[in-house]
């Protein structure tokens, strides 16, 4: 009889702390819950990528900023994708050039824009064919481009090329702008660019430049 009743007391104290800690821990959801403060906030549901969420009309668990949405040290670019890149005006890279700056290009450049574009810019990057190959970036027209004017392809797309302001940062932009030019003076070096490329080989006395 005392074994029977040591049991049903244990019982419910067993029911007991499972209701209270079904009711206030905030691990479970309960209408009426007075230790936790707004509940519905407590147990919002986590956006999991490329998952439906029921919140919103379009069901999308990723959400798209709203339309004209920039960062807080942002600036927006004055021009659309339908401006040609001749008729940008035409500035210097404003990025100072340095070995780090290069460095950084070449990251972004060999992340981003190799798989069109090719090592060396020559347009023979590893998904040509089947898509179309883009201009070579050795050419004498990009060559003969402003550093804002290929900034601007980059910012807005051009012909079939996209916009690539989403997956590269604007200095990101100017470092591979960099980069490029870099490669253009590798592929095809002007009699200056001999001459300051000997005159640094002749300066270097056995450590780095």
């Amino acid at each position: 009889m005392k074994c029977a009743l040591k049991m049903v007391v244990a019982l419910v104290a067993v029911i007991f702390v499972c209701r209270f800690i079904y009711k206030h821990s905030g691990i479970f959801q309960y209408a009426h819950n007075p230790l936790q403060y707004m509940p519905n906030m407590h147990h919002t549901k986590a956006l999991i990528p490329q998952r439906g969420y029921d919140f919103f009309p379009d069901h999308a668990g990723v959400r798209v900023p709203p339309a004209g949405t920039l960062a807080k040290t942002q600036q927006p670019y004055p021009y659309a994708k339908t401006v040609p890149a001749t008729d940008v005006p035409k500035y210097s890279n404003p990025t100072p050039i340095s070995r780090e700056v290069v460095l950084r290009g070449q990251k972004v450049f060999m992340t981003t824009c190799v798989v069109c574009h090719g090592p060396s810019g020559l347009g023979n990057g590893y998904v040509v064919p089947p898509f179309p190959q883009p201009p070579s970036l050795q050419s004498d027209k990009i060559r003969g481009y402003a550093d804002s004017q290929i900034f601007h392809v980059i910012s807005v797309g051009q012909n079939s090329m996209g916009s690539y302001a989403p997956q590269i940062r604007e200095e990101d932009r100017w470092a591979v702008i960099h980069y490029i030019r870099v490669l253009q003076i590798s592929e095809k070096p002007s009699e200056e660019d001999l001459k300051a490329f000997d005159s640094l080989i002749q300066n270097t006395k056995g450590g780095q430049p």
